[in-house]
């Protein structure tokens, strides 16, 4: 307590009285224009501001944030740079986005399985040489995300897809069975053809399959492990879920288009410069799917809970969890195939 006391008093001569004043109760100025400056940026929105707090590196003020009588009551963080009067609060609006983005998508997995959880994104991206640009496509579509009220992710996209990248992870319970396969199969062409009709800059689909205990929900036992997570990639090595995981697929998109030049279609070498094929090929196996068949080339079958690319003892594991962390072996090699390919043939 002596302690805490002399730091106080050794504080006030730094701070000047009225500095002292506004920390002790927690910049009611500041707090009142951060919570003026929410309101503009989200059309009258209304926000709660508490544990307002200077920071010397930043040069302004940081801060948590929530909407009130909002859909999603969800606790942020965001900045203020009172001098320039910049305000950096930008995860409301990705909560918005990512929650339209998944309504998208939640029947379709839904019919298949009520037994899932979905991650999903939409963000701007530049093109290759933006810089040569007159204007980034990725500040239009910025520009025109936030001038938005209220948010409609369908004119969105419909306005900026050159310029926006989209990704959905599905996470599903599937009996272990090559009807479960093939339900999958089919899912997984369904939403990989919604995702390339938005004629994206580029997007991004993941599926994991599951075969669960009885009454094991996954997007319940999501949420009760959550906070424990020290980083966003901690669900994907969550041994209470993952020791259950039995398929995956990854497939990603870059479709060439006349506009611009894409930062995923020119991956080069470092040492000789020239195009790295490889690396470009592989961030655009969605746009080599045409069927059931194409699905299956890139459908593993995966077994035993694997270690992680990376962990550090705080901060947690900082790589993904895929096939490289687990045993597996193609689709098309498992035991599943000889019955699956009936299946599929029978649909022709």
């Amino acid at each position: 307590m002596r302690k805490i006391l002399l730091t106080i008093i050794l504080a006030i001569p730094m701070m000047g009285y009225c500095g002292f004043i506004d920390w002790i109760t927690g910049y009611p100025e500041v707090k009142a224009k951060i919570e003026k400056r929410l309101e503009q940026k989200y059309h009258g929105d209304k926000f709660e501001v508490w544990d307002v707090t200077w920071s010397d590196n930043l040069g302004g003020y940081n801060f948590k944030y929530k909407p009130i009588n909002a859909e999603y009551d969800y606790t942020y963080k965001g900045s203020y740079l009172s001098k320039r009067d910049i305000l950096s609060a930008n995860n409301y609006m990705t909560t918005k986005v990512t929650h339209q983005w998944i309504d998208v998508f939640q029947p379709l997995v839904d019919k298949v399985s009520k037994n899932n959880l979905i991650f999903g994104s939409l963000d701007p991206q530049s093109p290759y040489q933006w810089r040569k640009m007159k204007k980034d496509p990725m500040d239009k579509a910025l520009h025109d995300l936030y001038s938005s009220n209220p948010v409609d992710i369908k004119k969105w996209i419909a306005e900026d897809h050159n310029a926006i990248a989209g990704s959905i992870s599905i996470f599903i319970a599937m009996p272990r069975t090559a009807e479960g396969v093939y339900k999958t199969l089919k899912l997984i062409e369904q939403i990989n053809n919604k995702l390339r009709s938005y004629s994206f800059y580029s997007y991004k689909l993941e599926v994991i399959t599951y075969d669960v205990p009885k009454g094991f929900n996954i997007e319940k036992y999501y949420y009760e492990v959550f906070p424990s997570f020290k980083t966003s990639h901690g669900w994907w090595f969550e041994e209470g879920v993952q020791k259950y995981a039995w398929g995956y697929l990854q497939i990603k998109s870059c479709m060439k288009i006349s506009e611009f030049e894409k930062s995923c279609n020119n991956y080069r070498d470092r040492s000789t410069g020239e195009f790295d094929l490889d690396l470009i090929k592989k961030y655009s196996t969605a746009d080599r799917i045409h069927n059931l068949n194409d699905i299956v080339n890139n459908f593993y079958i995966v077994n035993d809970f694997g270690k992680p690319d990376k962990c550090d003892p705080i901060l947690g594991c900082y790589g993904r969890w895929d096939t490289r962390s687990r045993s597996n072996i193609l689709l098309k090699n498992s035991k599943y195939y000889q019955q699956l390919e009936k299946l599929i043939n029978n649909q022709k």
